[in-house]
Formats: structure tokens, C-alpha cells, sequence
């Protein structure tokens, strides 16, 4: 069948389907023929149609196309192409095909989802136009928000296009977003000019742009163009605006002040609003000589002032408060930077604390004060010995110190000859070098050197170290006087520090001259001192030896009360007597003539090896009886290099009556009952034995038992009787001693001229 016979065949189905439907009911195709009648036409691509989204309906592109434009004309120049699509009851799709084609036209746009046309842009522009006019300025971002459309399609497509044509208005050359009317410019200069022209002191700028209700960009825009009376600090809403008037006033203001006063507080400057202070004061004031401090300017004035009250201080012999001179508002860093420029000629004929300057003289005249105290201390540091010890004890540990050295410097060339030696073998022609393992130190050796170094150190120091001899309370105490009259005790502590060190180095020179003396005088006294301990030795054993034969005269059984008490005494004396000799050999001071035994031990115990061993043995026999205490004795003076003279029976005699009447004095001149029955025993028991007895109170009734039957009795009754009322008088309550007492007293002369009775009996 050829394509005529086709084109016939259609317009014969053409004519019928225009029949049927003119024809009445009954001659018209039914619903389901024309759907297969469409669907052929279809299948033959004979027609081109678009179902609706409910598929009961058909379109034709061209028909799709008038719809919309007119569906755009009714909603007024601009329709999402979603709402045409739910209108038309036409798939989405469709819709965007013809959408490309409407839209090939210069008279319609696709904008985000919209179709508007050119009237609705001119419409929108006129409402543009309406609102910039009433408003004076409009930006793109509020007309986004206001028409739901995309930035740039408002500035380009309606504002830059319709500019000077619709819309009358300037764009803004730094926004171009921004677009304002030539009447909104001059307004806004004119209340800017007003606001600025107003102030007089500097204000930041967004308390004027908040006042004036503009923008900042705009703002910082027409103060350029305004020739204001006044400059911007910055070109940000925290800078600030600063009046030609108030910086006339400040420029005067602080040349005033610097007249007044000659120097200048940066803090003060930055109060009147001048950020950089020293920049300021190197452009206004051009003096050149000007010292810049931390916290101010001070100009030549005030130094030459101070300068001239230093050479005053100097030449008075007196002290300068120099803070009294300065401005308040120094910080105490600024302070001692103006003193070290003003004392840098003048170190040496003066001396600082604190803020205070002190002339040389007036420092040398305190220490003149503390010279008696430093003599003083200095005697008394050597007298005591420690002095002597002090720098004995540092002798000995600068020696271990150069040992120590020595030795480490002995064992490291060891230690390089060993690796040497280990690192390179064999000899001749046929040696040859061997390599040698690295071994790892051991922890433990690192220890041994720390702990080499740490004994070291401290003999360092012990080397290095200075006896204080002048403390710092001992100057406090001297100048704090001084100072307190003069109101500088605030200073006592700082110049005692001061002077401590200067007067103990004059205490160590003086008590190294009095030492030397001391020495000198020592080793001349030596030779008297070995003398006159061997003589007081003699006699104290003499003297032992004397009470040795009248304790004799006792029963065996009561003579170790008596030596007990006789080594206790005299054997104590002697053993004093050689530790006093041998300290004095020894170099140890000793302050005490007599020695008690605490003292007597720490004298042993301090003394070298050849005193301190004969010297414990006689301490241990005091304790013993009279054959070991002498054999100790002679060891001890063997050891001490003294003698003991030979007996002198005559001398021994007249010692015994010299004895006799020292006794007979003592008891006409004693008033105790208890001293007076004593003294009264032991002098009838020389008077009738012609030997002397050395006893204690408490042997006296043995005594008086010993003496019954050499004593009449009616002189014995009155020596027991005596005897009883002591005991009696000893023991009673205070209530009853004073009965007691008196019986005592009127038997004293009794019992006194009871011994020259005695006397008679001869």
C-alpha cells in the first residue's frame, strides 16, 4: 500500500470522526473506538498529542504552550512551573520541554523555578523605584527577602538594568549591592557634619554612627568627603574621632604641665587619648635632653636638682632621700634606673639602700660604732678557742680536698695509660693492632663518681667556709639607735647586711693577730704551767698520803668510807689538775679553776690519744682504793713528764699543826651547829693523834665513837649530847626546830672551848 493510499485512508477516518460527531448520539463513536482510534494514530506517528496526569484528556504541544502563556499572563508576569503543572493537570516533564521553548523568547525567563516575564520586571522595578524614593537607600539583600529572588538576577536583570530609566537612584561604587538616592547622600552629610561639628572631646566612632543612624562603610565614605573639624584614630567603629579643638587643648595642656613640673606620665597622656605616648613627646617636645622611663619622661630639671643634693649629701658626710626629689609616679624600677645613671660617677663616695643614698663617711661612721663590739668578739672567739679550732678543722679539709684531687687526677691518667695499653697489642715487627669492645658503664659506677663528687663538694666548702665571729643582730643592735633618730628604720636591716660582712672580715684580721699572740704567750706559759701543775700535784698527794695514816688509825672495816670519800675530794682535785695541764698542752681552753666531773670528762674525751688514755684509767680509780690511785697517778705523771718529790718529815709536821690551828680559826669563826660539831671532831682527833683526817658529815658520829675513849667522860657526854641535839635539830618539824635552836646556839661556846680542853690534855 503506497503512502497516497495511506493519506486517503486518514482522511477518510478524519471525515468519518468529524460525522460521528456532529451526528447525533446514536450515530457517535464510543469513548473506547476513539481511544483506539488515538492509539493508532499514535502507533502510526501520525499525530503528536500529551496526555494529562488523569490520562482522560489529551493536548497538543502547541495547545500546552497557549496554556501557559496564558496561565502566566492571568498570575500576572511570574508562576512556578510546579503550580502550572498541578493547574494544567500536566506531567512536570512535559511541562519543562515547553517550558525551553517559551523561554527561547526575549519576552520570558526561567528564573529558580519561575517563569517571569519582562512586565513583571518592569512592574517590580517601578515598586523598586517607589520604595528607594521613600526609604533613600535599598539594598539587594532586603529585596531578596522581600521577592524570593536570587541576588544577582535583581541586581543585574532589574536594578543595574532599570537604573536612571525606572529606577532613579545612585549605585554605591564600594557596594554595589547598595543603591541610594542623591537627596538620602545629603541628608546623611548634613547629620554627620552636624554630629562631628558638635562634639568636643573624642568619641568613638559607632556611638556617631548610632546617633546618626547610618551605616559604617557609608559613614567612613562621606567623612572624607565633609572636610571635618577633626581626624579619624582608625578606620573601624572602634576607632575614635578626634576634634581639632580638644587636640589644641591637649597639645596645650601637656606642655603646661611640662613647664610646671618637667616630666610627663604616659599614663596621663593616654587618659587624654594619645595612644602612643612617646611618639607623641618626641614630635611636641624637642628638648633633647630627656630620659625616657617606663612609666614617665623626666626632663633636665629634676636631675639637675637631684644631682645638686648628691654633691650637697656628699660634701655633708649625710644621706639623700632621693624618692622625696622624684615624681610620685615613679615605679620603683623606673626609681633605680635614675639612680644608676646619677651615682655612675659617684660609685665610690657613696653606697645605696633601698632608695636612699648614703654619703661614705656617714656608712664608715656607723661601723666606727661596731668596732668596740668587734674587738670584743673577736677576743672572746679566740680566748674560747674556737677560733683556733675553726681554722684548724679548715686546714685539714683543704688538705683532704688536694688529696682527693690529686688522687682522681692519678686514677683518670691510670685509666688513659689502661686503654692504651689494652687498645694496641703485641710488639716488634710482629704487633698489630686490635679493636677493642665498647662495654657499658654500669649504673653502680656513676654512683660511685656522684657520691666522689658529693664528698668532694662538701670539702669544698668546709675549705671555703668563713667563721662568722660579728653577727647581724649583734650590728642591728649597735646601729639601730642611729638610724631610729634619723627615721631611716626601715633601713636597719639592709645597712647591718651591709656592714655585717666588711666588720666580721676586721674580727677574723684581729683575731688572727690576737691567735698569734696568744700562741706566742702559750708557748712561753707552757714551761711555767708544767711547774705549777707539778707543784699543786705534789701537794695534793702529800696531802692524801697525810690523811691516809690518821684514817689509818680506824678499824680496818671503817677506813673505806674514808678513802671513798678522800679520792671523791683530793683525788678528784689531782685528776683535775692534770686535765687542766693537759688541755694547756693540748691547745682546748678551759674557762674554770676547779672542774667538776662532767667537765673533767668532756676535757678527757677531747684530748689526744697520749693524755686521754692514762688520764680515763685515774678517773676509773677514784672509784677503787688508795694503791690503784697511785700506781694510775705515776703513769699520769710519767705521761705528763713530772716528778714527785721526796717526803719531808719536817714539813709534814709543821703541815699537820698548820692543819690543827686552820681548823681551831675556822671553828671560833663559825656560827652552824652542824659545821661547828665537824670542824670541832676533826680538830680533837689531830690535836690527840697528831695526824690530820679528811671526813664528811656523815662519818662524824664514827668519829666521835673512835674518840670515846681518849676523851674524859664528862668531854665526851658533852660532845655526844651536842651531837644528839644536831641529829635531833636536823630531823624535827619546822615547828619544833626553833626550841631546838636555841639549845644549840647556848651550847656552841660549849663545845668550842671543849677543843682547847683538849689541848690541855697533853
Amino acid at each position: 500500500m503506497g503512502p497516497s493510499t495511506d493519506w486517503d485512508e486518514i482522511k477518510r477516518l478524519a471525515a468519518d470522526f468529524q460525522k460521528a460527531q456532529l451526528s447525533s448520539t446514536s450515530q457517535r463513536l464510543s469513548e473506547r473506538n476513539c481511544i483506539e482510534i488515538v492509539s493508532k494514530l499514535l502507533e502510526l506517528k501520525l499525530i503528536e498529542v500529551i496526555f494529562t496526569s488523569d490520562g482522560k484528556e489529551y493536548l497538543t504541544p502547541q495547545h500546552l504552550i497557549r496554556e501557559i502563556t496564558d496561565e502566566l499572563y492571568v498570575r500576572g508576569g511570574r508562576v512556578n512551573i510546579v503550580d502550572l503543572a498541578k493547574e494544567l493537570s500536566v506531567d512536570l516533564n512535559q511541562i519543562n520541554i515547553n517550558v525551553t521553548d517559551i523561554i527561547k523568547g526575549k519576552d520570558v525567563q526561567l528564573i529558580s523555578g519561575y517563569l517571569i516575564s519582562n512586565s513583571y520586571v518592569e512592574k517590580i522595578a517601578r515598586e523598586i523605584n517607589e520604595k528607594l524614593q521613600l526609604q533613600g537607600q535599598i539594598s539587594v539583600d532586603e529585596l531578596t527577602l522581600q521577592y524570593d529572588l536570587p541576588a544577582d538576577f535583581l541586581q543585574q536583570c532589574v536594578l543595574e538594568a532599570y537604573l536612571n530609566e525606572i529606577i532613579i537612584g545612585k549605585q554605591d561604587p564600594s557596594e554595589p549591592r547598595t543603591f541610594y538616592t542623591e537627596e538620602y547622600i545629603t541628608r546623611t552629610k548634613a547629620k554627620i557634619r552636624g554630629a562631628v561639628m558638635g562634639l568636643l572631646k573624642p568619641t568613638q566612632i559607632s556611638i556617631i554612627i548610632g546617633q546618626c543612624i547610618v551605616a559604617e562603610r557609608l559613614f567612613m565614605m562621606l567623612f572624607d568627603q565633609l572636610n571635618a573639624p577633626g581626624v579619624l584614630t582608625g578606620r573601624s567603629a572602634s576607632a575614635l574621632y578626634v576634634p581639632s579643638c580638644y587636640t589644641k587643648a591637649q597639645n596645650e595642656w601637656v606642655m603646661s604641665f611640662w613647664k610646671q613640673n618637667n616630666y610627663l606620665e604616659y599614663d596621663a597622656l593616654q587618659r587624654l587619648g594619645i595612644s602612643d605616648p612617646k611618639g607623641y613627646i618626641k614630635k611636641v617636645i624637642q628638648e633633647e635632653d630627656i630620659t625616657f622611663l617606663s612609666s614617665c619622661i623626666l626632663g633636665s630639671q629634676i636631675k639637675q636638682q637631684i644631682e645638686s643634693a648628691l654633691e650637697e649629701c656628699i660634701a655633708s658626710k649625710t644621706y639623700l632621700d632621693v624618692v622625696s626629689l622624684l615624681p610620685s609616679v615613679l615605679s620603683d624600677k623606673d626609681i633605680e634606673k635614675v639612680l644608676e645613671i646619677l651615682l655612675k660617677n659617684n660609685t665610690k663616695s657613696t653606697v645605696l639602700f633601698d632608695n636612699t643614698v648614703f654619703s661614705h663617711h656617714f656608712v664608715e661612721n656607723l661601723k666606727q660604732d661596731c668596732m668596740p663590739i668587734t674587738q670584743s668578739k673577736a677576743e672572746a672567739v679566740v680566748k674560747s678557742g674556737k677560733f683556733q679550732q675553726f681554722y684548724l678543722e679548715k686546714h685539714i679539709a683543704k688538705a683532704e680536698l688536694l688529696h682527693t684531687q690529686t688522687d682522681h687526677k692519678t686514677e683518670k691518667r691510670e685509666e688513659r695509660r689502661r686503654k692504651a695499653t689494652s687498645g694496641k697489642g703485641g710488639g716488634g715487627t710482629q704487633g698489630r693492632e686490635t679493636k677493642t669492645k665498647a662495654v657499658k658503664k654500669h649504673p653502680r659506677s656513676k654512683q660511685v663518681v656522684q657520691e666522689s663528687d658529693s664528698e668532694e663538694d662538701a670539702s669544698s666548702k668546709k675549705a671555703t667556709a668563713q667563721l662568722e665571729i660579728i653577727s647581724l643582730e649583734d650590728v642591728v643592735n649597735i646601729i639601730k639607735k642611729t638610724l631610729e633618730n634619723e627615721g631611716l628604720e626601715d633601713l636597719v636591716h639592709q645597712i647591718a647586711d651591709y656592714l655585717q660582712g666588711t666588720l666580721n672580715e676586721s674580727a677574723l684580721i684581729i683575731a688572727k693577730d690576737l691567735a698569734a699572740k696568744l700562741l706566742q704567750n702559750t708557748n712561753q706559759n707552757k714551761k711555767q704551767t708544767h711547774s705549777s701543775a707539778q707543784d699543786k700535784i705534789n701537794v695534793l698527794i702529800n696531802d692524801i698520803k697525810l690523811y691516809e695514816k690518821g684514817l689509818k688509825l680506824f678499824p680496818v672495816d671503817q677506813q673505806a668510807a674514808f678513802i671513798k670519800y678522800l679520792l671523791k675530794t683530793f683525788g678528784a682535785d689531782i685528776l683535775g689538775e692534770f686535765c687542766k695541764y693537759a688541755a694547756n698542752q693540748s691547745n682546748i681552753s678551759v674557762q674554770v679553776d676547779v672542774l667538776s666531773a662532767e667537765q673533767r670528762n668532756k676535757i678527757i674525751n677531747d684530748l689526744p690519744e697520749e693524755y686521754m688514755k692514762p688520764l680515763r684509767a685515774l678517773n676509773a680509780t677514784l672509784l677503787d682504793t688508795l694503791d690503784p690511785f697511785y700506781q694510775a697517778v705515776d703513769v699520769c705523771l710519767s705521761e705528763c713528764g713530772m716528778i714527785l718529790k721526796k717526803v719531808n718529815k719536817k714539813e709534814d709536821k709543821s703541815l699537820i699543826l698548820n692543819h690543827r690551828e686552820k681548823l681551831i680559826s675556822e671553828l671560833e669563826n663559825c656560827d652552824d651547829p652542824a659545821l661547828v660539831l665537824h670542824l670541832a671532831v676533826l680538830a680533837i682527833f689531830t690535836i690527840l693523834h697528831q695526824n690530820m683526817l679528811h671526813a664528811s658529815g656523815r662519818q662524824v658520829p664514827s668519829i666521835i665513837c673512835f674518840l670515846k675513849s681518849q676523851l674524859k667522860d664528862e668531854d665526851y657526854l658533852k660532845l655526844h649530847h651536842f651531837h644528839e641535839l644536831v641529829t635531833k635539830f636536823l630531823v624535827a618539824p619546822e615547828e619544833e626546830k626553833s626550841g631546838i635552836e636555841e639549845d644549840l646556839k647556848d651550847k656552841l661556846p660549849v663545845i668550842k672551848n671543849l677543843v682547847f680542853e683538849v689541848k690541855k690534855y697533853k
